[in-house]
């Protein structure tokens, strides 16, 4: 953290006179983090940021394992104060999230609004910290400031304003978005730059990129339960391979690609699974095409195909 970022964070906790009245203070948890506890059993996680410690102490209360982590002493003492006050423990860390090493995995990582603060030199060393620390069967929850409307600029004070696009191709190819939303601010002082939209992202690992390999033999068992024979040239129309390999199904982009990008997304993703590019290719046709596999169609036949990673069946 720069020197002029970390004093404007030293006058806003010194002009506080309790944590509530911080810019940033909240009394519910951040979004998607209720709906985590609900799914999956207590584990270890991160609150990267933790400012006031509302998150902390929340997943402290549904019995999860925390680490509180900031670079302002007086967030920490507020995390740990109210962490006693509602007689749970929590770990408290004071660093820096762009040159702390992370010692350990999280089930959950969880930045509400420390990103949209930090100095863009440093976002590789953001970006980097949290894959390391995130488990892979992890999830990531994020706050963010959106631009209100196209163009919107930044106050004196930020936060920096990004759009969903590139928050999520940010994160590529190694996290994928599961849940979005968002909620408009239209009247907030010209010092933050007015009106924004706060957006939250709930991401986890992409299974394509942690696992290229396996992706390749779940396509492979499907078809040959089916007795298809994957040795032939096969076309398949490029709307559909566009659609196949795009995040809505086997995710091996961020985005849909383009038509003139499916070439090469398709032969840097067979490079990570160990495999020929035509291979590859003619694999993903002969799985789509309706002439030949008939499995991912435009229509994709998912109660016939046994390739989990794909979106469509991995989070129903």
């Amino acid at each position: 953290m720069s020197t002029h970022e970390k004093e404007t964070f030293l006058q806003t906790y010194a002009w506080a006179k309790d944590w509530s009245e911080l810019p940033w203070a909240h009394e519910e948890p951040t979004l998607f983090l209720s709906e985590i506890c609900r799914l999956r059993p207590p584990g270890k996680a991160l609150d990267i940021g933790c400012g006031a410690g509302t998150d902390s102490v929340y997943l402290a209360g549904q019995g999860w394992e925390v680490t509180s982590l900031d670079f302002m002493p007086k967030a920490l003492e507020y995390t740990q104060s109210r962490a006693a006050a509602a007689g749970v423990t929590v770990n408290t860390v004071e660093a820096d999230i762009t040159t702390w090493e992370p010692t350990d995995q999280f089930d959950v990582v969880l930045d509400h609004g420390l990103l949209h603060n930090v100095d863009p030199l440093r976002y590789p060393a953001y970006r980097e910290r949290v894959l390391k620390a995130l488990a892979g069967d992890g999830e990531f929850v994020l706050l963010h400031w959106h631009p209100l409307f196209p163009g919107q600029r930044d106050g004196k004070m930020g936060p920096t304003r990004v759009s969903r696009d590139d928050i999520k191709k940010f994160f590529a190819p190694e996290l994928i978005e599961r849940y979005f939303a968002r909620e408009e601010f239209d009247d907030l002082p010209d010092m933050v730059g007015g009106g924004m939209s706060q957006a939250y992202y709930w991401f986890r690992r992409s299974p394509a990129d942690l696992d290229p390999a396996g992706l390749i033999e779940q396509i492979r068992k499907t078809l040959d339960r089916h007795g298809v024979d994957v040795t032939p040239d096969a076309q398949a129309p490029d709307e559909l391979l566009r659609r196949v390999i795009g995040p809505g199904r086997l995710g091996l982009l961020h985005r849909r690609p383009e038509p003139d990008e499916v070439t090469e997304v398709v032969s840097q993703f067979a490079d990570k699974a160990d495999i020929g590019a035509a291979e590859l290719a003619r694999l993903l046709a002969v799985f789509a095409a309706e002439q030949h596999g008939n499995i991912c169609t435009v229509n994709p036949k998912c109660h016939e195909c046994e390739v989990t990673y794909c979106k469509r069946l991995r989070n129903r």
